[in-house]
This record gives structure tokens, C-alpha cells and sequence, in this order.
């Protein structure tokens, strides 16, 4: 499929949240990285993988201390939400929970 098509790109953020879950933090942060540019470049900053990307980024600089790095990306994911799909749908909910 190639290293930017959208199932390449969500299997790296996948295996960034197995690694977040198993406690590699610093494994999953290079994987949620590589797979958030990507989707930057390929799709967009407004599409909803590039989203959910940039959500998994910010939980994780969360569980690692970077409360200042997680704020700054999950409000970058409640206006993209805001924008993408409007005030009361789930995603946007979601992202304001």
C-alpha cells in the first residue's frame, strides 16, 4: 500500500498505542509523531485520522508530564473537531470531555 497510504498510516498509530499501553512511552511518542506528520502531509490537519491523531499525541505528552505539550494539542483537536463536524457531534464531545 506504501508508507503514507491511510492503513499504513493508522497501523504506526496503532502500534504507538499498543506501546503507550505497555508503558513504552518513548517508543509510542516516535510513533504517534511519524504518523501525525504523515497525516498532516497526505490528508490534512482538518481530516478526522489526522484528528484522532493528533488526540493520541496529546494524551500521551500527558502521561508523560508535558501537561503545557497536551494542552496545546488537545485544543488543536477541539477546534479541528469544532470546524470538521460541528459543536454537538460526538467527536467534537468527545474531545470536549
Amino acid at each position: 500500500l506504501g508508507d503514507r497510504h491511510p492503513s499504513t498510516l493508522g497501523s504506526i498509530n496503532n502500534l504507538g498505542g499498543l506501546l503507550h499501553a505497555k508503558g513504552d512511552l518513548d517508543g509510542a511518542e516516535a510513533l504517534y509523531r511519524e504518523a501525525l506528520q504523515a497525516k498532516r502531509e497526505t490528508l490534512g490537519d482538518r481530516h478526522p485520522d489526522t484528528l484522532i491523531s493528533i488526540s493520541n499525541l496529546g494524551r500521551l505528552l500527558k502521561h508523560q508530564g508535558d501537561l503545557d505539550g497536551a494542552e496545546a494539542l488537545y485544543r488543536e483537536a477541539l477546534e479541528g473537531q469544532r470546524e470538521t463536524f460541528g459543536d454537538r457531534h460526538p467527536n467534537t464531545l468527545t474531545s470536549i470531555n
